[in-house]
């Protein structure tokens, strides 16, 4: 990762650490000393929005050198990968992958149905679409400079995935898998809260699909601090973020991993709406079941049936088109507030979804254990706790620990 010249000695160590540290989602996960194979070489289906952003990122992908998808190792070569096009070969066609057919080189990711209901003006509008591909994050980060500003990739299963301390993902099917980059002009200071803007629009994008097959009503997904979405105590989703500076922007690579569907080994969005649906289809099942009594009992017990076979009905499986489509239309607007006007703004909402407002941690220091509670942020991004006597303080993870509230150091703020 490259940074600005211009920041500061303690921004850099903040973006570092960030980018160290996040994690994409979800499934096994091999060490880096895990045995490597080498994987048959991708292939990626290109789409976008309308035929003139089509024509140029094809001119723009096909300059040059294929696209790395997987860096080599020793004895082994860099694996490239294909880029298909529409009218280039038949299995590249955007309805190629439709649920219930093959999925083929484009996977079963259905872009017509993503961009029909996306509403932003760059980001999402050029997407990759792919059956099976070592990782979107290395791709879209090995090639960065060469991408379409805004596009998005997105694959079925990864062989690959980057995983927090160097470990290695492989992500089933089920997961809504996807990698952005975004240039955007922002400040270096404000580069760190690019990761809490995601998170907040990926949370606020699963509520609105819950609220629609819940009549409102929302579902436990919270945000813990820095880079993970969770259910109660198990995690659902995580975020991946990069960046590196060149033409006086940053290019920022986000990397998104939610588990949709796939109910192991965790949880996934459409369990939980699922277990948020069933209290209320049995309450209103119970009040049918009373007024029923009342009325004629034949006619009761048909009109019961009835009710009753219609909510049980388990609600409508969240789409992926639908859910990204969702989240970059939020994150587009909010990245561009961010870099205008700072995390001020999000930050009340922000903590609305999170895990750690009035968290108590104990901070290990020379042998003692010293409680303090959290409060919010810290003006750099980190967590900002107070402890008994009202002193404050900035809680920094020490980059040793695999869970960040175990390995805290503090930092005394200013009164």
């Amino acid at each position: 990762m490259r940074l600005a010249p211009t920041l500061t000695r303690g921004g850099r160590a903040l973006i570092i650490h960030h980018t160290r540290h996040h994690r994409v989602c979800m499934a096994s996960a091999a060490g880096p000393e895990a045995a490597q194979h080498t994987p048959p070489p991708p292939k990626a289906c290109v789409h976008a929005a309308s035929p003139a952003e089509l024509a140029a990122a094809q001119q723009q992908l096909q300059q040059g050198e294929p696209l790395v998808a997987q860096r080599g190792t020793a004895g082994q070569p860099d694996l490239h990968c294909t880029l298909l096009f529409p009218g280039a070969d038949g299995s590249a066609s955007p309805q190629h992958g439709a649920a219930g057919s093959g999925a083929g080189a484009c996977g079963t990711f259905r872009p017509d149905e993503f961009l029909s209901a996306l509403q932003t003006r760059v980001l999402g509008r050029v997407l990759l679409t792919a059956d099976t591909t070592p990782s979107t994050q290395v791709l879209v980060q090995e090639n960065v400079a060469r991408l379409p500003d805004g596009l998005v990739f997105v694959a079925d299963r990864q062989l690959g995935g980057k995983g927090r301390g160097g470990n290695r993902w492989e992500s089933p099917g089920g997961c809504l898998m996807f990698t952005a980059v975004k240039r955007l002009a922002i400040p270096g200071q404000r580069l760190p809260f690019v990761q809490y803007i995601v998170s907040l629009a990926v949370a606020q994008a699963v509520q609105t699909e819950a609220a629609a097959r819940l009549q409102g009503k929302s579902i436990d997904v919270r945000i813990k601090w820095p880079n993970d979405l969770y259910a109660g105590p198990l995690k659902l989703g995580g975020i991946l973020c990069h960046s590196s500076y060149r033409d006086q922007l940053f290019h920022i690579v986000i990397g998104v991993g939610l588990n949709l569907s796939n109910r192991q080994p965790t949880t996934c969005v459409d369990a939980l709406i699922e277990a948020a649906a069933a209290p209320a289809a049995d309450a209103a099942d119970a009040a049918g079941g009373s007024a029923g009594a009342a009325a004629s009992v034949q006619q009761a017990d048909s009109t019961q049936q009835q009710q009753q076979q219609g909510r049980r009905q388990p609600p409508e499986p969240v789409r992926r088109e639908q859910l990204l489509a969702g989240i970059l239309s939020r994150l587009e607007p909010m990245l561009e507030q961010l870099a205008s006007e700072g995390f001020a703004p999000f930050e009340a909402e922000y903590c609305r979804h999170w895990l750690h407002s009035d968290q108590q941690v104990l901070l290990e220091e020379g042998g003692r254990h010293i409680p303090v509670t959290i409060r919010g942020l810290s003006p750099n991004g980190y967590l900002l706790a107070a402890d008994e006597a009202g002193e404050r303080y900035e809680l920094h993870p020490d980059g040793n620990s695999l869970d960040f509230f175990k390995g805290l150091v503090r930092k005394k703020l200013p009164a």
